[in-house]
């Protein structure tokens, strides 16, 4: 069993939706990539050339938004960091596709993985 950890980051960005965007249902379209993380399935794809330790990996899922009608490829991203050796996932942050001013560059991404992370 892995430990699943919001982030500080990742709170404010699920608030940020729920209140400037109305997305009222990010929690239930989140929560089951939440409990495949819980199980331990690394879901989603790692995030290439962004090694940041060695027993740290990046990963980005996908997730549907059942308030915009879209599947997934229109959906939210969600941006994780795992720590094999202590089994704990990090939420770093969460991005809906089309909002382009909130996708996190590579150097934001690993600035928040140095911030909780590590």
């Amino acid at each position: 069993m892995y430990t699943v950890i919001p982030t500080e980051q990742f709170e404010r960005d699920v608030k940020y939706y729920i209140k400037k965007k109305g997305f009222i249902h990010i929690g239930s379209d989140i929560k089951a990539i939440t409990d495949e993380l819980e199980k331990g399935n690394l879901i989603g794809t790692e995030i290439p050339g962004l090694k940041i330790s060695a027993d740290g990996h990046t990963f980005k899922v996908r997730s549907a938004n059942t308030d915009t009608k879209v599947g997934q490829s229109n959906g939210y991203r969600v941006i994780y960091y795992v720590i094999r050796d202590d089994e704990e996932i990090y939420l770093l942050t969460i991005y809906y596709k089309k909002d382009d001013n909130r996708i996190p560059s590579n150097r934001e991404i690993k600035e928040l993985v140095e911030t909780y992370c590590l």
